[in-house]
């Protein structure tokens, strides 16, 4: 299985499953510190800093993030809205682990539709899918 193909599966069924606008994988490239994803559409890679954003923060720290006003939380990375003229709001960013309870990157889906929030109910949804996909990428 190809992982950039199956990164572009789990992002999509993830953003149906939570009712999300967006959802991104970022995989752990621990050599050379940074999180690592291809944007949305398939064309573009991104990198950055694994100790920056809230997808560096829930990597490094194993904790999850839920967020109803990104602009307002200071670990927010404004670089890749900006990058992407996208206008981020809502985050919920969860690690993902493999086999061994290691993490191996972060799931973030952004902009619960219908201008709410994520609430428990994604974040336990969000748990389970995360689980899932980290055993799928460790075994592709």
């Amino acid at each position: 299985v190809n992982i950039k193909e199956l990164i572009k599966k789990i992002m999509v069924r993830a953003k149906e499953l939570l009712g999300a606008d967006r959802c991104t994988v970022f995989l752990l490239d621990r050599a050379n510190k940074q999180l690592w994803s291809k944007m949305q559409d398939g064309t573009e890679e991104i990198r950055f800093s694994m100790f920056i954003g809230i997808a560096g923060y829930v990597t490094t720290s194993g904790q999850t993030v839920n967020i109803p006003d990104a602009y307002e939380d200071s670990r927010f990375n404004r670089e890749i809205d900006i990058k992407t003229g996208y206008r981020t709001k809502s985050i919920l960013c969860m690690p993902m682990r493999n086999n061994q309870g290691d993490i191996i990157g972060a799931t973030q889906v952004l902009n619960k539709r219908g201008g709410v929030q994520f609430d428990k109910e994604d974040e336990e949804l969000l748990y389970a899918f995360s689980a899932q996909a980290g055993v799928s990428i460790e075994n592709s």
